[in-house]
């Protein structure tokens, strides 16, 4: 039987989670035939979370994007948390922790293929030079950060533009879209829906409701021992 799994994810004010998380882990859970749990940093944790979830051991998946304080300081935290207590646990029980899912190459290759998707404009039957796709991503500080992002603007060929959550003036944005944009977001959240205005829904559309994206982080996640 294959380990269970606990999916931790930024989640919605009030430790909202999404819909289309809760569809990946159902499926994900049909494909394993081991428990899959979810885990929103938002919200406080369940009575009995581990508890529920122990078997011959546990994975934390951090289905974060960016290497902010939740990859580097609330992950690790709650994988202290969930450290089980060797008088009650099964010999050989423990908490796996994987890297956060943006630094996966797998999956830095699966956006390249997004961005390269996007950025092939036709123009009346000719196509046309245009600038690199923009990466709309959360505002990051310190020097990992800026390395981290040096290293996607690099290796997938776009342009990374911060772009604070909390800015209420569509205009701003507008102003800054000037070729084909992908938004950094797994699920809906307040940057995608500043988008919908501005864009298509297509374009506007958060990575897991874009089928390439999807697909490759269940089959990534079903391969996990």
């Amino acid at each position: 039987m294959a380990t269970p799994l606990l999916l931790v994810v930024h989640g919605r004010t009030g430790g909202e989670i999404p819909e289309v998380y809760r569809q990946l882990a159902q499926e994900l859970q049909q494909r394993r035939q081991a428990p899959v749990g979810l885990r929103a940093l938002t919200a406080p944790p369940p009575p009995g979370e581990a508890l529920a979830l122990w078997g011959s051991g546990l994975t934390l998946v951090p289905l974060l994007l960016l290497p902010g304080n939740h990859a580097r300081v609330d992950v690790p935290a709650l994988a202290r948390q969930l450290r089980p207590n060797p008088a009650v646990v099964p010999a050989g029980a423990g908490v796996r922790r994987l890297p956060f899912l943006g630094a996966w190459p797998a999956w830095q290759q699966a956006l390249a293929a997004e961005l390269v998707a996007l950025a092939d404009p036709v123009v009346a039957g000719e196509r046309l030079p245009a600038r690199p796709p923009l990466l709309l991503h959360h505002p990051l500080e310190g020097q990992l950060a800026l390395r981290y992002l040096a290293h996607l603007q690099r290796s997938l060929g776009c342009r990374c533009l911060a772009t604070p959550y909390s800015s209420q003036n569509p205009e701003e944005l507008a102003l800054a879209i000037d070729g084909p944009v992908l938004p950094l977001a797994l699920a809906a959240n307040r940057l995608t829906e500043r988008l919908e205005p501005l864009l298509s829904r297509s374009q506007a559309a958060p990575l897991l409701e874009r089928p390439r994206l999807r697909q490759l982080l269940l089959e990534q996640l079903a391969a996990l021992p």
